[in-house]
């Protein structure tokens, strides 16, 4: 039996722990190691289709997760993006209507045709989902981590062992760890998972290399409150809705809205923050900003998230910001590759850098997709003008290709993550950054061009017919048929 010892018991910890243990079996003898006096932050309640993975490791259905939770879940079918360009809104939905086509191609016909309709299925923002099983179609989730935390600890506590400890000490051999110390003892182990968050309290203790990413998504505040709600029908989507100083996340749970203002410390001060969040809270569901709690944390990654003996996944190995609800999406596909790299647990050198080379490939695509959203050319602020004027080379040279010529599947590639060219049109298409005339002549300099364009006006009509196909029924409905309401 390999011993594995993982530290903090937040969402990164018992994804871990539940994903290893569904993945190694009796293999592996896995202690949990978290303050129970602390509480997570719990505040990444949205999440991306990946998180079925998670789910499909824990042996539970999405229709079981919502029973067994009490309806502390919702599903998610994109996201709403209001006044990223004053003013106007796009919706940013899951690629499900591809079993033919195999992904949007139809948009070099419909954008300058101005027949566009949305990416290739959920296309606005809507309270309804699509009526067949959920396994027979692509979503995410609005999660209450929290409860799901207290979900998974419960499924898991025969499994492996909780211990209720602080980490005191960490000693290190030759860029190993030898053991930890805690209130409650001394642990060796063969692997050591560090999921404390920011603090990464094992990882700092291997010297590991920090990359600064503030210079291109400066956000580093967030004020969380959730807000009470009787949903008379419940959205399938979550609100990212941009401000003066950076956007607002709203993401619909059971009886409440997660909500929560995020913005840059270097333009914007805490109370000038509180001010406009109280505000909007006011202005949207009539009332105040009761905490004063601020999250605040450093934009970047480690170069390594493997060293030696240690892995840290989620908060320890960085954050980038909260945008595309990429948080989570992380923390499961860090373990899920680490696990298929390092099967043996032999622990071999050039599994390690194989692992965190795509570790940083991982956050280096993100990067460049949520560097993309803020892609509005707004100068209405002081955080609006550094945005606009200081873009990445990446987003720089993908504004200028798509206003000269247009996007196919190469261009748009991102190897670490699930976004295709459905997701690059659709945010494009909402920021404006295509030009109808250059569309045309982009195709006319093709020598297939009047074949692409055929081909792409069909693919259109197919895409069109199967979302006005799809039979749609109440997401509340559906949510309450579950709990038998």
């Amino acid at each position: 039996m390999k011993k594995i010892v993982i530290v903090g018991a937040g969402t990164a910890g018992l994804a871990a722990a539940a994903m290893m243990k569904s993945y190694w079996g009796s293999k592996v003898d896995i202690t949990l190691i978290y303050d129970k006096s602390r509480g997570n932050i719990s505040v990444g309640e949205s999440t991306t289709p990946i998180f079925r993975l998670l789910l499909s490791h824990l042996g539970v259905s999405t229709k079981q997760l919502i029973k067994d939770i009490g309806g502390k879940a919702t599903i998610k079918l994109g996201i709403n993006f209001k006044n990223w360009i004053p003013n106007t809104e796009y919706f940013h939905g899951f690629a499900e209507v591809n079993a033919e086509i195999g992904t949007n191609t139809s948009a070099i016909y419909s954008i300058p045709a101005g027949e566009f309709g949305g990416g290739m299925n959920y296309s606005k923002a809507v309270t309804t989902i699509p009526n067949k099983p959920f396994e027979e179609y692509g979503y995410a989730m609005h999660i209450d981590t929290k409860v799901f935390c207290e979900y998974i600890t419960d499924r898991l506590k025969d499994r492996i062992k909780f211990v209720d400890g602080v980490v005191n000490n960490v000693i290190v051999e030759n860029n190993k760890i030898k053991h930890i110390e805690c209130t409650t003892g001394i642990y060796e182990a063969d692997l050591f998972v560090d999921a404390s968050g920011f603090n990464a309290v094992l990882f700092k203790h291997l010297n590991p290399t920090w990359h600064d990413t503030s210079d291109i998504l400066p956000i580093d505040r967030a004020i969380p409150q959730q807000v009470p709600y009787n949903f008379e029908e419940t959205p399938a989507f979550t609100t990212c809705e941009a401000t003066k100083h950076g956007w607002i996340w709203q993401i619909p749970i059971g009886d409440r809205f997660g909500t929560g203002y995020l913005y840059s410390s270097k333009f914007t001060k805490d109370e000038e923050a509180q001010e406009q969040y109280d505000k909007w809270l006011r202005e949207k569901f009539n009332v105040e900003l009761e905490t004063d709690r601020i999250i605040r944390y450093k934009p970047g990654y480690y170069e390594d998230y493997w060293i030696g003996n240690c892995l840290a996944i989620g908060l320890s190995s960085g954050f980038i910001e909260p945008l595309e609800a990429t948080g989570i999406q992380i923390i499961i596909q860090q373990i899920q590759e680490f696990m298929i790299i390092n099967s043996t647990l032999k622990d071999l050198e050039y599994n390690r850098k194989i692992a965190n080379k795509g570790n940083r490939t991982l956050y280096t695509d993100i990067i460049d997709f949520v560097a993309l959203h803020y892609c509005t050319n707004r100068t209405d602020s002081a955080f609006w003008n550094y945005m606009t004027y200081n873009k990445t080379d990446w987003v720089r040279d993908f504004e200028e290709k798509c206003r000269e010529e247009f996007l196919d599947t190469r261009t748009c590639y991102k190897e670490k993550t699930f976004w295709g060219l459905d997701s690059f049109i659709q945010v494009c298409y909402g920021l404006n950054m295509f030009d109808r005339e250059s569309i045309k002549n982009f195709l006319l300099s093709k020598i297939d061009g009047k074949d692409i364009f055929n081909q792409a006006q069909a693919d259109h009509e197919f895409l069109e017919n199967e979302k006005k196909n799809i039979k749609q029924i109440s997401h509340k409905k559906v949510l309450d048929l579950i709990l038998n309401k």
